[in-house]
């Protein structure tokens, strides 16, 4: 706490801003010129929005700007004594500028002019490759009502499911872009970075569809706010107005309302799949209501919302309701304190409630109900629960804006077993099914974050500077408790004559991620070019926290407990990220801009590799043969050969059992993983409110120490020399060709002297990189009809340029499905399906998406969002044991070698408002899935499966989708 009081006094001391903060604002500028083209100072430039009311007065230069606005619609008012009052209509987006340019003419009329001017499609600041959501577009086009599922429309974005009408939402996907660290995404919300960096990358929370004012989404060239390269995901909330509204919502299907989509090969199996017993939805409703207005006309205003979501799916795996409730509280407030300062106050909580959760076990298709988990939310002992943020922007001078907040974030999961904790837990990958109960897993996830913001504007040497100087503070706690059930072994079949007991000791501990940032941006225009420079600095450290651990119950000799004193990061990171970026008006009108840009960027540093070398933050356990006399496939402690150990794992060293320091090791020169991007593009205004852009991007990656599926942590004390040749797995392909793979075994002398540990470091040479092009057609509401159309290639790869890198997740050199080891081989992340129905593979080298909405006579909306991607890899392996180590090897010569099918989801929307006098009704009508398509899109991939090839996952079917909203 004390390092958070120094920084914060810091931050407020100095004239900064956040570097870690995404935008969340837009701005309007521009200049006033009298016929001749001459500056016109002192004139009176009025900017009205929808609640506040904003004043600036030119200087000499002619030039008026408006800082840190909401997005919205805004009126622009220039006048002077002895011209005519000119008058816009504008359009403000998230991290845009609407280059505003007025023409002031001489008086002999007591008219004024208005002009009507969108918000323009192309911006000269923006070199980064970004797609901004609308209001328009998420009311108005069919979806699934999770912001997340939005992603997909985004080229260059790829998810780990497909939602339909519902059937994904409250499940937290994983995110790839172009070929960037997964771990790398940010997430951010009204200008807060609140990623989970206990799982690195992905969102800590679910959302009310309808609080948001547009998402923006970046995947290249960030701005300089972002430290990472990875996807930038913004969210901005809407606000209140100086007008009373209020709304109450309800959309509802359920199986009545569903059609069937059951695969012929499920339909005439050995157990027939019918559409009752398939995956399906059981019931889907989204209930909510909101009111806004102003707490003082022009001076203050309020938002505040509610929702809950009910999603209940029928899981064949399992043959169980998965029940998820989301219920998300929001309130905002902003005050106008005085002409200088708008001062505001957010407060959000996302909370899930989820039955029948699976783990999502690699090899594991058909979850026991008693092994699936109740999820809720977890929260540290402090008071407030959810998000806290307050914020002051501040006018210093015509010439000088400050900008400054504070957030605190207490989140966190609760993911107890359905079983209780009397059961024993077991799992066979033989039959692809898991038994008994499972792990309880409590994790508390608290963030605290301070950030300043100085943005100066100054001419020199005729040229104009905007200037950003900034700087921000956060700090991140991952503190969990695990704990396996009943005598706390869990027992794995990992093939017939393959039977493990995994004991394990409790885990009970955390470990705290700090980061601090400074930067300068600086962006000068000169003429027709726009040119953008900056640097900025990132510092991230950390430590483990002090605990205390229970021993193994059913061997507490063999795995004890212990007392842990906690420790500072062995390392630091240090990174310096220039940015530079170039656009060129290529017209005199500026509706045809070319940019290009360089950046680099550095990773974000996550608890869970400070805690590497902890061993109280996880459950550590010793691994030995077991043998399942009474065939409940449960190890019994009497059933354990504990004179037959295997491996251990979590940092359990069995040659010093209470030893308060683990047996895994962090290499103390570990550096933050490093992206380079570049990008050009071409985008062409083609007509007012209709856009085309091209986009070219590549990205690399290095430093790597780890992807998606864990890090990638040699084992302590053995090299690849200390390898030996294994087993030639041979065998077919379904294809019909051959496969034969050499697997290695590591030296077990070697093994046993390091401990059984494992190093983190960095990989030698292992690398990924991207090319990719993207084309969108975007089309702003106007004349009755919008739309937007995107196709993105793409080609994300890894690389091995170093042999001495070249091996899997423990330091083996065998291939497996996580790390193929292929040089130039596809990069596809694994994530476990939200469904438990097996592990996906995120990789497509193509995806498009279009969507639009045509008002038609009568009032009536009718839209529709067409969606599809190449299938995504269907790598083969088989479980083989080598030496103390049992691998998921590859047997197909990459990871893509096979692919499913492609995938095209087809949705359709009809709505209608009804209106009486200040009160409205609007109905509305969705189809999902409307060509009721069924595409696998996970098979069981073990090839030595009794059930290789069988279906665990498909297209969710047909549905229907009601939905009324009220107005006032």
């Amino acid at each position: 706490m004390k390092t958070l009081y120094l920084a914060i006094t810091l931050l407020l001391l100095s004239p900064a801003t956040s570097a870690i903060a995404q935008v969340q604002h837009g701005s309007v500028s521009g200049i006033i010129h009298d016929e001749q083209g001459a500056a016109v100072p002192g004139s009176s430039v009025t900017l009205q929005g929808s609640d506040a009311t904003y004043r600036f007065t030119t200087e000499l230069d002619g030039a008026f700007r408006f800082l840190n606005l909401d997005p919205g619609t805004y009126r622009v008012t220039a006048d002077l004594s002895g011209f005519r009052a000119a008058v816009r209509d504008v359009i403000v987006a998230a991290g845009k500028n609407v280059d505003t340019p007025i023409v002031l003419r001489v008086a002999d009329l007591s008219e004024s002019i208005t002009v009507t001017a969108p918000a323009p499609m192309l911006d000269a600041t923006q070199t980064g490759t970004a797609t901004t959501i609308s209001r328009d577009e998420l009311a108005k086009i069919p979806t699934s009502r999770d912001p997340f599922s939005m992603l997909r429309t985004v080229p260059g974005v790829l998810l780990d499911r497909v939602n339909i009408g519902g059937n994904e939402t409250g499940q937290a996907p994983t995110v790839v872009s172009k070929g960037t660290r997964p771990q790398d995404v940010v997430w951010t919300l009204d200008g807060v970075v609140i990623t989970d960096m206990a799982a690195a990358g992905a969102p800590p929370t679910y959302f009310d569809f309808d609080n948001f004012e547009e998402i923006q989404v970046s995947t290249a060239g960030q701005r300089i706010a972002q430290q990472t390269g990875g996807l930038g995901i913004n969210f901005v909330t809407r606000r209140g107005t100086n007008q009373f509204h209020g709304a109450a919502r309800g959309y509802f299907t359920n199986d009545a309302l569903q059609w069937s989509n059951v695969p012929g090969e499920l339909a005439t199996g050995a157990t027939p799949v019918t559409a009752a017993t398939a995956d399906h939805n059981q019931q889907i409703s989204d209930y909510g209501a909101e009111a806004g207005g102003p707490i003082r006309a022009g001076r203050a205003w309020f938002f505040a919302s509610y929702s809950s979501q009910d999603i209940r799916l029928v899981r064949r795996a399992g043959a169980l309701v998965d029940r998820t409730l989301l219920k998300n509280p929001q309130v905002k407030l902003n005050w106008q304190a005085d002409s200088k300062d708008m001062l505001s106050f957010l407060f959000f909580n996302g909370d899930k409630i989820k039955d029948g959760r699976s783990p999502g076990i690699a090899g594991i298709l058909f979850d026991a109900p008693t092994a699936t988990f109740h999820q809720a939310n977890a929260y540290s002992d402090f008071p407030l629960h959810g998000l806290w943020k307050v914020a002051n922007d501040r006018a210093i001078s015509p010439r000088l804006f400050l900008s400054a907040s504070y957030a605190y974030y207490n989140t966190g999961n609760a993911l107890t077993p359905e079983g209780g904790m009397a059961l024993e837990a077991g799992r066979s990958l033989t039959t692809g099914q898991s038994y008994g109960s499972f792990q309880e897993a409590i994790s508390t996830r608290p963030q605290q974050t301070v950030n300043a913001d100085l943005h100066a504007f100054a001419t020199v040497a005729h040229v104009a500077n905007d200037i950003q100087f900034g700087s921000g503070f956060r700090t991140t706690d991952a503190i969990a408790l695990n704990q396996w059930p009943g005598n706390g072994i869990l027992a794995i079949e990992n093939s017939p004559t393959d039977l493990r007991a995994q004991v394990f000791r409790q885990g009970n501990g955390g470990n705290r991620a700090n980061y601090a940032d400074v930067h300068l941006s600086d962006t000068l225009a000169l003429g027709r070019a726009t040119v953008n420079v900056g640097v900025r600095f990132d510092h991230q450290w950390g430590s483990a926290l002090p605990s205390t651990i229970e021993a193994s119950p059913a061997f507490p000799t063999l795995v004890p407990g212990l007392t842990f004193a906690g420790y500072t990061s062995p390392f630091t990171w240090n990174n310096v990220s220039p940015r530079a970026g170039l656009t060129y008006a290529l017209d005199e009108s500026r509706h045809t801009i070319a940019r290009a840009a360089y950046s680099r960027y550095a990773g974000q540093l996550s608890p869970t590799t400070i805690g590497g070398i902890n061993p109280s933050s996880v459950a550590g356990s010793a691994t030995y043969r077991w043998v399942d006399s009474n065939h409940d496939h449960l190890a019994q402690a009497s059933e354990v050969l504990t004179d037959q150990r295997l491996t251990q794992s979590g940092g359990f060293n069995p040659a010093a059992p209470t030893a308060v320091t683990s047996a895994n090791r962090i290499d103390p020169n570990l550096t933050a993983p490093i992206t380079h991007s570049f990008v050009a593009g071409l985008d062409r205004e083609l007509a007012p409110g209709l856009a085309l852009q091209a986009n070219y991007s590549y990205t690399k990656t290095t430093n790597l120490f780890g992807n998606l599926a864990s890090n990638i942590t040699p084992r302590v004390g053995v090299t690849l020399a200390d390898y030996t040749a294994g087993p030639v797995l041979t065998g077919m392909l379904p294809d019909g060709s051959a496969y034969s793979v050499p697997t290695y075994v590591a030296n077990g002398t070697k093994v046993v002297a390091g401990g059984g540990g494992f190093l983190t470091t960095t990989v030698p040479g292992y690398t990924t990189d991207y090319h990719g092009v993207e084309v969108a057609l975007v089309k702003r509401l106007s004349h009755r009809w919008m739309g937007r159309v995107a196709f993105g290639y793409n080609n994300a790869r890894e690389h091995f340029s170093d042999p001495a890198g070249v091996y899997d997740t423990n330091g083996n050199p065998t291939p497996t499905v996580n790390e193929p080891l292929v040089d130039g081989g596809q990069f596809a992340p694994s994530s476990s399906a939200s469904s438990g129905s097996g592990t996906v593979y995120t990789n497509a080298k193509w995806q498009m998406n279009a969507n639009g909405m045509y008002l038609a006579p009568f009032g009536i909306e009718a839209s529709a969002n067409v969606f599809g991607r190449q299938g995504y890899p269907f790598p083969l392996f088989r479980t083989q044991t080598l030496g103390g180590e049992s691998l998921s090897v590859l047997v197909t010569p990459a990871i893509d070698t096979f692919r499913y099918d492609n995938v095209w989801d087809g949705d359709v929307r009809a709505a209608r408002t009804f209106k009486i006098q200040t009160l409205s009704l609007r109905v509305t009508g969705d189809v999902f899935n409307v060509m009721n398509a069924n595409t696998v899109f996970v098979r069981n991939n073990n090839i030595l499966s009794t059930s290789f090839n069988q279906i665990a996952q498909n297209m969710s079917p047909r549905i229907f989708r009601i939905g009324l909203e009220f107005r006032f």
